[in-house]
């Protein structure tokens, strides 16, 4: 219960946070034993089955596009409890059956340990003077589309206590979601089938323990959840390429059995190496007769890896991202009115220094890094430095 922020939306009870955080210890010992008999009963409130849905627009998407807006679930309160009780349960058992390649939603490891992995193997293959090639995989709905007769069957293999996979099978059965809109029209109720619920802290673990047996491949695997990538190196353009069409005829016959889709249109590839007469030579990886779109730059976790890793389109993005943040706290700041010394230094460490930071071991022996350090300066913010005259991002 300590954990629960203050603040957050109520579910279908409306039940609020605060509620819960400010009830009794009487109140608490009732809810202990409400749960207690849930887990021995293997029943929920129907309450607790339904979500409520709402959708947020993605920038810059066409309105009249559903595939335009992001769906934001809020669950009922009570129950996410109830499920931070089972994470809590199992945590340490899944966490010991997970691969060490799988790194979401793991206690100790972060999006910066993949990345600086990923980077660190392609470094060693530009010493050994061979060619990298990388193929980041995409799944159309990755949680969604989790068969729940697999996950029961991989659940089984990973969690000893019988009765607790029972229990975690009842919170996903016979769940259903409501669609809000902004004007406070509702959809009528619709039913789940598959997938493990999204806003749920649970789920992350459940998608891990779905995935956790990977087939073994001759390239190495970087997961973070659904983020999947693979790297081979060889010494030629042709074994490389061999190699990593193999691995993804495994991967992908792997994936239609436990009923995952691959998104061939988002699935791309890239080759990393030193030669720049070899600059324009395209990866040719293929998937069901079709060949993998390359680029120059692609995007993984966050971070735009480019042919040689200099990272230079990179730290202009968070370059130009970190300026316009800087320009918004401006507007905030002001010699005899706006935001106190307090809320701005708050303001530029979210919004500005998260930014700038983020993933800053991977990059930060870049020479374009030494460029933005110069730049990105949080100038005329009062109260953020000392003096007002700047300070340099620490991670640059």
């Amino acid at each position: 219960m300590s954990k629960l922020k203050p603040g957050k939306s109520p579910g279908r009870d409306n039940i609020h946070p605060e509620f819960v955080i400010h009830q009794s210890t009487t109140t608490s010992g009732w809810l202990c034993a409400f749960y207690t008999s849930c887990y021995q009963r293997l029943k929920l409130p129907k309450t607790w089955r339904r979500a409520s849905v709402i959708a947020l627009p993605k920038p810059n998407k066409p309105a009249e596009d559903p595939k335009s807006y992001r769906p934001i679930s809020l669950l009922c309160v009570p129950f996410k409890i109830l499920e931070r009780m089972i994470h809590s349960r199992i945590e340490p058992v899944v966490d010991s059956q997970l691969p060490r390649e799988q790194a979401g939603f793991r206690r100790g490891r972060s999006t910066a340990d993949q990345v600086t992995l990923l980077c660190q193997d392609i470094e060693d293959s530009f010493q050994n003077n061979e060619k990298a090639g990388v193929v980041y995989l995409d799944l159309t709905a990755a949680y969604d589309t989790v068969w729940h007769r697999g996950l029961h069957l991989k659940l089984l293999r990973t969690i000893p206590d019988r009765h607790m996979v029972k229990f975690i099978m009842e919170t996903l059965s016979n769940r259903s979601f409501i669609l809000q809109t902004s004007s406070g029209q509702c959809s009528r109720l619709r039913r789940l089938k598959n997938g493990v619920p999204q806003g749920s802290v649970l789920s992350p673990m459940l998608f891990n323990v779905y995935i956790h047996d990977l087939p073994d491949t001759v390239s190495r695997k970087y997961g973070y959840a659904d983020d999947l990538a693979i790297m081979l190196s060889r010494p030629t353009w042709k074994a490389m390429e061999e190699g990593l069409n193999e691995d993804m005829g495994t991967l992908v016959a792997y994936l239609r059995r436990w009923r995952l889709q691959l998104s061939v249109g988002k699935t791309v590839a890239a080759a990393y190496h030193l030669s720049t007469r070899e600059a324009r030579r395209e990866l040719q990886v293929h998937v069901d007769n079709k060949c993998l779109e390359v680029q120059q730059a692609p995007k993984y976790l966050g971070v735009r890896l480019d042919r040689t890793l200099s990272f230079k389109q990179h730290l202009e993005e968070v370059k130009a991202k970190v300026t316009s943040r800087v320009a918004l706290i401006r507007r905030l700041a002001g010699t005899t009115w706006g935001a106190s010394a307090k809320t701005l230094r708050i303001s530029t460490q979210a919004l500005v220094f998260s930014a700038a930071e983020y993933c800053a071991p991977v990059w930060s022996r870049s020479p374009h890094a030494i460029k933005l350090g110069r730049r990105v300066r949080c100038k005329g913010v009062d109260g953020v430095d000392g003096d007002g005259d700047g300070v340099f991002l620490s991670g640059v």
